[in-house]
């Protein structure tokens, strides 16, 4: 009897390190989908955060800071804005990695508050579709309204993919805007 008691012990013993491994490894890829979920809404909330501000304005304190030559010194022989830098990093700064926020600015922040400023424009945030393509990467159509001196309101839309970053969670890594037809109505 003692042999049998032991293999029922033994077995009865098995079964649980099983069910409890089980349970273990249900609940474990249950946190990561969560875990997913909730990165997902936070890179949705900083698309947004960014797309408000390129998309309603301008921001005449950002075209100011960017273009009144009293905030402009030159060092070394190279121009510098610092008034405009903290703002821009006030702005932005939360919604990208260091190294980006400077790529963005000089290739796609400063183009849509400028087109509008110099053509009379004011631009109005519709909506936004955001789409996650990959782990990090996702993809945008920004629906911008514009008005130009009281004009009626006219819409466009304004694709782009943004890349966040694998090394600052929350903080985009890479962005472009693509297909656009605002900047094409700009010029019209």
């Amino acid at each position: 009897m003692s042999k049998n008691n032991r293999k029922i012990k033994s077995i009865l013993f098995l079964s649980l390190m099983i069910m409890m491994s089980a349970f273990f490894i249900v609940a474990c890829s249950k946190a990561e989908a969560e875990n997913t979920t909730a990165d997902t809404d936070t890179n949705k909330e900083v698309i947004n955060k960014v797309l408000e501000h390129q998309f309603s304005g301008p921001d005449e304190k950002f075209i100011d800071l960017m273009w009144n030559p009293k905030y402009k010194t030159v060092v070394n022989n190279k121009e510098e804005n610092k008034e405009f830098d903290k703002y821009v990093a006030e702005i932005y700064g939360p919604y990208f990695t260091e190294s980006e926020l400077d790529s963005f600015i000089a290739a796609f922040g400063t183009q849509y508050p400028t087109y509008a400023h110099e053509n009379g424009y004011k631009l109005n945030l519709k909506g936004v579709t955001i789409e996650r393509s990959e782990k990090n990467s996702y993809s945008f159509i920004a629906n911008v309204g514009y008005r130009k001196n009281g004009d009626e309101e006219k819409v466009a839309n304004v694709k782009g993919v943004i890349i966040f970053s694998t090394k600052e969670k929350g903080k985009i890594g890479r962005f472009e805007y693509r297909d656009d037809s605002l900047l094409d109505k700009f010029r019209e």
